[in-house]
């Protein structure tokens, strides 16, 4: 398994593909979320946009969303007196590469000290990364 940190992750999907988020775990000291964007519009069940926002509050513990071939961009986003903030103070992602294809985001928001978790979420995806090379 390999490890890289970063403030934002892309992933180069050459098919349509179904990705799975799990969430694993999440700080209580403020609402947090995933944001998910591509190009061009992706789905979870009637609700269709170029981004999605999956918040630790109102989001089921796992969400399957309908992507279509692209590039698929995540980072992590957090509330804070009402507006949604990301990619700023020592927000980042550390990314873990899962022996059965999947991906591990382990988020910090901007407030934490560098290398903590706030959130952390699972990615599984269906074609698997692999076979979109």
């Amino acid at each position: 398994m390999s490890s890289i940190t970063q403030h934002s992750v892309e992933f180069s999907l050459s098919l349509p593909t179904t990705v799975t988020i799990r969430r694993e775990l999440h700080s209580d000291r403020r609402e947090q979320g995933i944001l998910l964007h591509h190009r061009r519009a992706m789905r979870i069940g009637d609700i269709s946009a170029k981004e999605l926002v999956l918040w630790s509050t109102t989001a089921p513990m796992a969400v399957t969303v309908c992507v279509p071939a692209g590039s698929l961009i995540v980072w992590n986003v957090w509330r804070d007196n009402g507006a949604m903030h990301g990619l700023l103070g020592n927000a980042e992602i550390r990314t873990v590469e899962l022996p059965d294809g999947g991906v591990l985001l382990e988020c910090c928001d901007g407030h934490a000290p560098s290398a903590s978790t706030d959130l952390r979420v699972e990615l599984s995806f269906d074609p698997p990364l692999a076979q979109q090379a």
